[in-house]
């Protein structure tokens, strides 16, 4: 049984990619992507449904800009970083691209040969990202020139984690690499035994990764394994950990807590389809989006449902939240504002047409 997921979960690694692929290669701007949105201040970027980075006022859902204006980026699954007004992500027309986040003006772009899934992080004037030709990037964020590069044996698409200067980075070759972020020397790495695309939550001394259904704690000095466990499905949820606990879910809609030190089961819960959405904790409450089209609220201490949001369609990327809103992107092209509280929609901007939509009943 084991052996069969395995292998189903290979064969739908292999098809995605030769899909999404083909519609670049065939010169498609397919709609597609699962750029999550961020917040900075009274601005969400997020990748639009369309290819296009947007900006939105968070009082109201207007879009003051797009990125870029003619033509489509074909599909951004980047998350957007913010740094010193300025925006940084990749795009699957194989570039990196840095925008001024007041005016979303291009500052400068680096032409990478491969498209770009990982989603960047800014630090020190650096920009880290991963790509999909099998590299991890450091970039100078001011002018993108290289840094450094680091060869992988698969491609990452796994955004990745920066705790002091150290970089943690998992890739489709099935390793976690640990790398100094100054050089990109590599410190360690550590075989996963399965296709990871989490971003590793590194807690204390220890680092959480996911490979395939497997959920492992390793030492952070050494990578030696603390604990791993298995999940029922390919774990594509990233982990987060908080006051001692792991929320992390699968692909067949098993949300889990556990002890983050033990690997203990807190509580479990289950969705109706797939969660590939982070886990987001705030004041107590877990919130995520999940494949069945809605969005979760969950009680985080014990797993008991709070409230759902239904969308148009399915949701692959995970929320942001800030001043009691809850802002999260569907694959019905639609970038919802929730109400924390309760769920009912505050806004919903439609990111291929850059107006305000009236989202599906809730159900």
């Amino acid at each position: 049984m084991v052996n069969l997921t395995r292998l189903r979960l290979a064969w739908f690694v292999v098809l995605l990619i030769a899909a999404a692929f083909l519609l670049v290669g065939c010169g498609g701007a397919p709609v597609t992507g699962w750029s999550s949105p961020t917040l900075s201040g009274a601005t969400i970027y997020v990748g639009g449904m369309g290819g296009k980075l947007v900006a939105v006022n968070t009082a109201d859902g207007s879009s003051p800009w797009q990125f870029p204006k003619d033509p489509s980026l074909v599909s951004i699954y980047s998350t957007p970083a913010v740094a010193n007004n300025v925006v940084y992500f990749g795009a699957f027309d194989k570039k990196f691209y840095a925008v001024d986040a007041t005016t979303g003006s291009e500052k400068w772009k680096v032409d990478l040969g491969a498209a770009v899934v990982s989603s960047p992080i800014v630090k020190d004037n650096l920009v880290y990202f991963g790509a999909n030709d099998k590299k991890i990037y450091a970039l100078d964020a001011a002018t993108g020139a290289k840094k450094w590069e680091f060869a992988t044996g698969g491609e990452v698409w796994a955004d990745l984690t920066l705790v002091g200067n150290v970089l943690y980075a998992p890739s489709l070759d099935h390793k976690l690499y640990v790398l100094d972020a100054a050089t990109g020397a590599k410190k360690w790495e550590f075989n996963a035994q399965g296709i990871s695309v989490t971003k590793p939550a590194v807690v204390g001394n220890s680092v959480y990764v996911a490979g395939l259904q497997n959920m492992y704690a390793l030492d952070v000095e050494t990578g030696k394994q603390k604990w791993m466990f298995a999940a029922n499905n390919w774990v594509w949820s990233n982990p987060n950990v908080v006051d001692g606990v792991i929320y992390f879910a699968a692909l067949d809609g098993t949300v889990y807590a556990r002890d983050a030190a033990t690997g203990e089961k807190k509580w479990e819960f289950k969705a109706a389809d797939g969660v590939r959405s982070t886990i987001v904790i705030e004041k107590g409450v877990a919130y995520f989006g999940a494949d069945d089209f809605k969005v979760y609220a969950l009680d985080a201490n014990t797993g008991a449902l709070k409230w759902t949001r239904a969308t148009g369609a399915r949701i692959v990327s995970s929320p942001a939240l800030g001043d009691g809103v809850v802002y999260i992107a569907s694959q019905d092209r639609l970038l919802y504002a929730l109400n924390a509280v309760d769920g009912q929609v505050k806004w919903a901007l439609d990111t291929t047409s850059f107006k305000l939509a009236t989202p599906t009943a809730n159900k």
